[in-house]
């Protein structure tokens, strides 16, 4: 036999699918600007065309942070 349990908050309205969907999504931003910001740097052993292939997906934000990892390693 199941075990019935209660709603912990009755009264709260339920999230819609979009609304469940959008926190995901955030979630999942958030997530991923936490792993930019701790990732460790490997070495790409990828053609290069592939890699300017990539570089053509990324949002601004990615693109200035890569500015800046580039321009550090030119004034090194």
């Amino acid at each position: 036999m199941m075990e019935q349990k209660t709603v912990h908050e009755p009264e709260a309205p339920m999230m819609s699918a979009e609304d469940v969907w959008n926190d995901a999504f955030q979630l999942a931003e958030l997530l991923r600007q936490n792993l930019l910001r701790s990732e460790p740097m490997v070495r790409l052993q990828i053609p290069f065309s592939l890699f300017l292939s990539a570089l053509e997906e990324f949002n601004r934000d990615e693109l200035v942070v890569l500015r800046r990892r580039v321009e550090e390693r030119l004034a090194a």
